[in-house]
């Protein structure tokens, strides 16, 4: 057998980082209903047993695993007909030919005076010291894609902690009032005709508690003559004669002067406003409509708008309104930064605007060339430039698979001119991110070969000829797809916790500062993983996994997650504080079903986040790779105006 050369194990690495990325820039597919798996349930026994032999440079990227993207809500059958949703709504009882009825003035009642207790099957995280908002975030559970409404409201509610306090519902617990206790409510309507509580319509129409909406279901509010005189007088716009416009094909979002893409996956449609009172409406966002080549087209006539584009967001009278659900099919240069970037706006209207970047150094081990990374260092102080090492305190090879068939196993005390090389870039501005104890599992190929940094250390994965974890396990090719999930033999929360705790002495006992921020391998752990780790860090630098029951109490799959990446530092579900990584990597070759992403994509995502009144722009880089390409990136983002921050300071 040819043993793999240095540069296919790095290629391998990067691969895995590619994956990494994905992930944390996707959701996972969901099944049609949420199950409740017993605990403990693993991938197939094929999987399990499976010895996947690294292939002349596959591997994946420490930003994207399981291109299994999370689906937007299924296109319903009135977008389908051109019909609005009402029309087939028996309820309903106005009439959809004429205009919505007059109406005098909408009172609002203080929905604070004498608001009831927060309902048992709450779940609140985050804290004050994120910001001034408390946040209701309502989602629905009804429906073959109950699961989904879960994962929406986990990303919204993640999102929504960069300005406080978190509080999670299914909406169907909704009581008269509730919306009081809160400085903020936001709904996700993910299923078509979701049973709305009456409470939760009249707080909404009548109500002095902001509302954000995105999604399905804004038609409720208009279903009899006065709810519909009430809202259209309220919000300047009428919900009642506003389509799902899936006709129009929309790939790019215009905000805040800038193009925003959105994935041509998301067909289930956008609900195009129909703006009444122009003047009481402001366009946040517009859809724009395009030929399959992308020039401009004529909106079909359901967008109510005779131009290239329709109302795709839009605020008025304390309620914001997202046509659609913007947290699907996601990118670096999606419209989701519009959406994080319009739900600051809505907790924290007037936020003071930032530009904060950052740089973090990948899987350095004690393998590692100390002049590939005094070099960035060297270049890093020279040009000011605050920077992050992540760092792998033990190096281990067992099967020998990258050392002549001899196992390898190095910590940093077996390392010490790297160790002078970390200490001087402690010296000139570097931070140490712990990045794992080994960067991978004991003798188990996972998915690769058992090497530091090739593999995963808090999830199990294993390679398959087709995007399906179903699939039998393979041995890894560069063809192949890396498939995550379930967790490793053995292990547990307390096992995590011990075993970053192990990983976090050897920096003690080389007398380098103990590590405060901690980088999960490949970006995913299981829940209780995450748990362990959570342990010893309250700090982690990374996009994450998210798992169903998280905010129903109930026990989910081994794949029953999704992964997210974010915009702004927030505060996760899990108890920990999430630094931002939003840019990717650089990636010259396309390894494991992922194209390269060169230093000038990296540099016109940060250009889009300047959308942003918080904007960030942050990314990672192998120190193996050319340096030079490591200064196009940082010299273009400094050119967008950003200032190099410690990952620490990042908001």
């Amino acid at each position: 057998m040819i043993l793999p050369t240095l540069v296919s194990a790095r290629r391998r690495r990067c691969a895995l980082a590619a994956i990494a990325v994905c992930l944390g820039s996707s959701i996972a597919a969901v099944g049609p209903a949420q199950a409740a798996p017993t605990a403990g349930a693993q991938p197939p026994v094929a999987v399990q047993a499976a010895a996947a032999k690294p292939a002349g440079g596959a591997q994946a990227n420490d930003a994207d695993p399981a291109k299994k993207p999370l689906p937007a809500p299924p296109e319903p059958a009135a977008a389908a007909k051109k019909e609005l949703p009402l029309k087939g709504d028996k309820q309903a009882d106005v009439d959809l030919n004429k205009p919505a009825p007059a109406a005098g003035q909408v009172k609002i009642r203080d929905l604070k005076q004498n608001a009831p207790e927060v309902p048992a099957g709450a779940v609140t995280f985050s804290n004050q010291e994120a910001g001034p908002a408390s946040t209701l975030v309502l989602f629905d559970t009804t429906g073959d894609y109950a699961k989904l409404g879960e994962y929406y409201a986990l990303s919204m509610g993640t999102l929504a902690s960069h300005s406080g306090t978190v509080t999670t519902l299914p909406v169907k617990d909704y009581v008269a009032g509730l919306a009081g206790r809160f400085t903020n409510v936001v709904y996700i309507g993910s299923t078509y005709d979701e049973p709305l509580p009456r409470a939760f319509i009249d707080d909404t129409l009548t109500g002095n508690i902001p509302v954000m909406w995105s999604g399905f279901n804004i038609w409720q509010l208009a279903k009899t003559d006065a709810d519909r005189a009430a809202f259209t007088q309220r919000y300047g716009w009428d919900a009642a004669t506003s389509y799902i416009d899936s006709t129009d094909r929309v790939t790019k979002i215009s905000y805040n002067g800038a193009s925003l893409k959105r994935n041509e996956l998301n067909t289930g449609g956008i609900i195009a406003p129909h703006i009444t009172r122009e003047k009481d409406v402001k366009v946040l966002g517009r859809a724009e409509c395009s030929k399959p080549g992308g020039a401009a087209t004529a909106c079909a006539s359901v967008a109510q708008s005779g131009t290239s584009s329709f109302p795709w967001a839009v605020s008025s009278s304390g309620m914001t309104f997202i046509g659609e659900i913007p947290l699907t099919y996601l990118g670096e240069q999606d419209r989701y930064i519009a959406a994080a970037d319009i739900l600051l706006d809505f907790l924290q209207p007037g936020a003071q605007q930032f530009r904060q970047a950052a740089v973090r150094l990948e899987d350095v081990t004690p393998d590692s060339d100390p002049e590939e990374l005094q070099a960035i260092v060297d270049y890093f102080y020279s040009q000011n430039v605050p920077f992050q090492m992540a760092v792998v305190p033990k190096y281990i090879d067992p099967k020998g698979t990258e050392n002549d068939g001899e196992p390898k196993e190095l910590t940093l005390e077996d390392a010490p001119e790297l160790v002078a090389v970390i200490q001087d870039a402690v010296n000139k501005g570097g931070t140490i991110v712990q990045h794992g104890t080994t960067h991978q599992f004991g003798t188990l190929d996972n998915p690769y070969n058992a090497v530091s940094a090739d593999d995963f250390e808090f999830i199990r994965s294993w390679c398959s000829a087709t995007n399906d974890t179903k699939a039998p396990a393979i041995d890894c090719q560069d063809k192949s797809f890396v498939q995550i999930g379930g967790a490793l033999p053995g292990t547990s929360q307390e096992w995590a916790s011990e075993r970053v705790d192990q990983g976090r002495q050897i920096f003690g006992e080389v007398d380098l500062p103990t590590p405060e921020i901690f980088e999960t391998p490949h970006y995913s752990a299981t829940r209780e993983a995450y748990y362990g780790i959570g342990e010893h860090y309250p700090v982690r630098y990374e996009r994450e996994l998210l798992y169903a029951g998280t905010l129903t109490n109930t026990q989910a799959g081994p794949f029953d997650y999704y992964g997210q990446f974010f915009p702004y530092a927030v505060n996760d579900p899990y108890g920990a504080h999430v630094l931002p990584e939003n840019l990717g990597n650089f990636e010259p070759n396309e390894i494991n079903q992922h194209p390269p992403r060169l230093a000038q994509e990296i540099i016109d995502a940060a250009k889009l986040n300047l959308v942003n009144t918080h904007a960030t722009a942050s990314f990672f880089f192998h120190p193996y790779y050319p340096l030079a390409e490591l200064k196009k990136i940082v010299a273009g983002i400094k050119a967008e105006g950003y200032t190099f921050v410690p990952a620490s300071e990042l908001r």
